[in-house]
C-alpha cells in the first residue's frame, strides 16, 4: 500500500453534501477544533437516513485536513452500532480512496493495533473500526488468546506478578 503523502481535499466532499448536512459538518468540526473552549466529544443524532455517516465522512475530511501538518500520524476511530453496518458505511467513510481502512474485532487489542501503526512510519494516516457486539459484550466468552495474551503481560506488569499469578488471576 502506497503511503498518503498529501491530506485528501474535504471540498469535493463537502460539495456532496445537503446544506443541513454541511451545517452539521462545520458545527461538529469548530466545536472540536476551533472554539476557544473546544468540546472533547459530539454527538451527531438524528433519525435514520438523513445522512449521519456523511456528516461524519465531512467531519473526518475536515478534521483530517486541519491535522496534516500538525501531526505525525491521525488514527480515526470508527465505533458501529454492528459489523455488517461498519463494513457497508466503512466505503462511505473513507475519504482517501484507498483501502487502508482496518475492521478490528477487539478494542481490548487496540495497544497491540495502535503498536503496529506506530511502528509503520509510512501510516500517516489510519482508520480502525469496532462494534460493541465483538468488542464489549464478553457474554460467557472468555475472550480471543490474543486478549487473553495480553492481559496477563498487562497484570504481570501492572502488579508486579511473578510465576502463575497472572494465569490464576484470569480464570
Amino acid at each position: 500500500m502506497n503511503a498518503i503523502l498529501t491530506p485528501p481535499d474535504p471540498n469535493p466532499i463537502l460539495r456532496g453534501l445537503k446544506d443541513r448536512q454541511r451545517s452539521t459538518v462545520e458545527y461538529v468540526f469548530r466545536r472540536l477544533y476551533l472554539d476557544k473552549e473546544a468540546a472533547h466529544r459530539f454527538l451527531v443524532a438524528d433519525e435514520v437516513g438523513l445522512g449521519k455517516t456523511l456528516v461524519a465522512r465531512g467531519v473526518i475530511a475536515r478534521t483530517i485536513n486541519h491535522l496534516w501538518d500538525k501531526t505525525d500520524r491521525i488514527d480515526i476511530l470508527y465505533i458501529c452500532s454492528n459489523a455488517n453496518i461498519a463494513r457497508q458505511n466503512i466505503n462511505r467513510l473513507n475519504v482517501t480512496g484507498q483501502s487502508n481502512f482496518a475492521l478490528a474485532s477487539r478494542i481490548t487489542l487496540l495497544p497491540i493495533r495502535l503498536r503496529e501503526l506506530t511502528a509503520d512510519k509510512s501510516k500517516r494516516l489510519n482508520f480502525v473500526s469496532f462494534t460493541p457486539g465483538t468488542s464489549f459484550e464478553l457474554g460467557q466468552n472468555l475472550g480471543t488468546v490474543d486478549e487473553r495474551v495480553l492481559l496477563y503481560w498487562l497484570l504481570g506488569e501492572a502488579w508486579d506478578l511473578k510465576g502463575k499469578a497472572p494465569l490464576n488471576v484470569l480464570q
